[in-house]
């Protein structure tokens, strides 16, 4: 009896130093973990703790307090920004074959929000395909693309936008002979996709502040959200969305039980939605 009344009082010690971390990460690095899952959250600071060999929370704590750059290595490890150009090529072919007439059919300001874009692929990619299915036309649009992500060291990167070759390895070659410079080893994506592009830092779980987008990409990102964080975020979409707006989320992601009826679904293969 007494062991298991040790092993209860551990648990809620260790529940405890939990949460108080979760909210020294939310104070010192803007990230608020309560819309993650504890699950994910707990692998990858286990993960920190590893390497600094550091077994429980509260010593973590104690670390963090005096290590503030330890804030920065959490934090690269909490948001993961694997991604590529065209990532899902078929998604990107759907969105210049359907989504693309259809919107530049009816207006000329378009908006889109790359939501979670970590070093500015997926936002660029998207600029490219409207290059591309515009060609000297676009001076006859306004056109706007968001990219949002939490991670400072990725959008940096995502602004001077230079990359590898082996990083644009999804690239058709004459794409990157039209859109890309070569430099210091490096290929940078030139100012004529360049200046479509805008960057923001925040936390995908604040409100973001745009209204009457177009198109939202929100892909592979779900998987980190608990059920009430995938609700507020989808919440925030529909609000951020026009009318008839596309949704379009990663390719093994569903839409969360209770928002369903706010979009219906366009393409069940590349998971795109339409706001109702």
């Amino acid at each position: 009896m007494l062991r298991k009344h040790d092993k209860s009082s551990a648990e809620r010690l260790d529940e405890r130093a939990f949460n108080i971390l979760k909210e020294a990460i939310f104070k010192a690095t803007g990230l608020n973990c309560e819309y993650y899952r504890d699950s994910y959250l707990r692998r990858r600071i286990n993960y920190r703790m590893r390497l600094l060999g550091i077994d429980s929370y509260w010593k973590y704590l104690q670390y963090l307090i005096s290590h503030d750059d330890e804030y920065r290595f959490l934090l690269r490890g909490l948001t993961v920004n694997y991604s590529k150009f065209f990532r899902d090529y078929d998604v990107f072919m759907f969105f210049k074959d359907k989504i693309l007439p259809s919107i530049l059919s009816k207006k000329r300001f378009i908006r889109i929000l790359s939501a979670g874009c970590a070093s500015g692929e997926e936002p660029y990619t998207i600029s490219i395909i409207i290059n591309e299915a515009l060609g000297p036309k676009i001076s006859n649009f306004s056109i706007s693309i968001y990219g949002v992500d939490i991670d400072e060291r990725c959008l940096k990167k995502a602004i001077i936008g230079e990359y590898d070759a082996k990083e644009l390895c999804g690239v058709p070659q004459n794409l990157i002979e039209r859109y890309f410079l070569k430099t210091n080893g490096k290929l940078k994506v030139k100012g004529i996709i360049r200046r479509l592009v805008h960057f923001k830092n925040a936390d995908l779980t604040q409100p973001l502040g745009y209204r009457n987008l177009d198109i939202i990409f929100c892909r592979n990102v779900l998987i980190y959200f608990d059920r009430e964080g995938q609700i507020k975020l989808f919440n925030s979409f529909y609000n951020s969305l026009l009318e008839g707006g596309y949704l379009i989320i990663g390719k093994t992601e569903v839409l969360p039980e209770g928002i369903q009826g706010m979009f219906k679904c366009v393409s069940p293969e590349a998971r795109v939605y339409q706001r109702v």
